[in-house]
């Protein structure tokens, strides 16, 4: 169930939280369809890095907690299971996963870039 992106980055898409369009963060449109064709040139690898590195220092200042902490929670155990967490972080828990999801999507493009060295090529369900 749900939707994915697959090519040289293959994944499912957060499911209620996160739009086909995120891809689009990373790269550029190659063609309008029921299939959005991403290319994420590998000139472009810095502005990559530099952009998840963005988000995860906005993340961690948004919600006082690093990506990596709260990906460790939702790995462990797929959501918040203590009154404190669910106290602290519940109000922003649409929030939170939106903006996990895009750090998540832009982390495996960077991956990609190193190892392919290469430009990628993304399509992802609309």
């Amino acid at each position: 169930m749900g939707r994915n992106y697959y090519g040289d980055v293959e994944g499912k898409f957060w499911f209620a939280c996160q739009s086909t369009s995120d891809l689009l963060e990373f790269g550029c449109e190659e063609t309008p369809e029921s299939v959005l064709r991403v290319c994420v040139p590998h000139e472009n690898l810095k502005k990559v890095e530099d952009k998840v590195i963005g988000l995860k220092d906005k993340f961690k200042k948004k919600f006082k907690v690093t990506f990596e902490e709260f990906m460790k929670k939702m790995e462990k155990k797929g959501y918040l299971s203590s009154t404190k967490d669910k106290e602290t972080l519940t109000t922003n828990w649409d929030e939170m996963c939106k903006d996990a999801s895009l750090i998540e999507l832009g982390s495996k493009i960077l991956t990609a870039l190193k190892v392919k060295k290469d430009d990628l090529f993304i399509e992802g369900e609309c």
